[in-house]
């Protein structure tokens, strides 16, 4: 019976794991660009890095002599590139992401577009051209990914010489969603990786076994 307690708490314990999103952040405007990853409530600066300590100047360490050159070893005759088996891979690779694409869920979406310039006539040009791009791009964000929140804003600003724009993105997924493409693409792109080793002999000879 405490085995099965136990059992059940790992399980549980594993389950809220899974539960919890991960991704990242990325803030861009006049103050520069920003960039954190988010772990649940956690959030990790990764741009602008934070200064660092000062270390040390480490000791310089002995050269040593050059070794001598180990010959390459070359693949052997009727036995596929590293390139070729790597074209092979590559279809796995692209079903990977476009799952990835579908597990994606962005959080919060904000993107302002500030309209300048000098010449009216040319402010009033881009905005109406800012407003059709930001029309045509929702239904394309809409139709591939998840998105929670979004706002989508065009202003005009006839003190600035030049347009502007405040973007603010979040995107994440779940660690068990993570886990899963991991262990369905990865186990897929392996296999293919070692059937794509074959020399054409191995594979007949595998296929004469099945």
């Amino acid at each position: 019976m405490t085995a099965l307690k136990i059992l059940l708490a790992v399980l549980a314990v594993l389950w809220l794991i899974s539960l919890i999103r991960v991704g990242g952040r990325v803030r861009y405007g006049q103050a520069g660009l920003y960039a954190a990853a988010l772990a649940g409530p956690f959030q990790i600066q990764l741009w602008p890095a934070k200064p660092q300590k000062a270390k040390k100047p480490a000791k310089p360490k002995r050269e040593k002599p050059p070794a001598a050159e180990k010959h390459k070893k070359e693949p052997a005759e009727g036995q596929p590139g590293t390139l070729s088996r790597l074209m092979k891979v590559l279809p796995v690779a692209g079903e990977a992401c476009g799952a990835l694409k579908r597990k994606i869920r962005i959080d919060d979406l904000e993107l302002e577009l500030i309209w300048g310039g000098t010449d009216p006539a040319a402010i009033a040009l881009g905005y109406g051209q800012a407003n059709a791009a930001l029309g045509m791009l929702w239904p394309i964000l809409d139709h591939n990914f998840k998105v929670k929140r979004h706002s989508f804003q065009v202003g005009l600003d006839y003190g600035r010489t030049e347009p502007g724009v405040e973007l603010q993105a979040a995107v994440t997924l779940t660690v068990g969603q993570i886990f899963a493409l991991g262990i369905r693409y990865g186990t897929k792109a392996l296999f293919t990786w070692i059937k794509s080793g074959r020399t054409p002999r191995k594979r007949q000879e595998a296929l004469s076994h099945e």
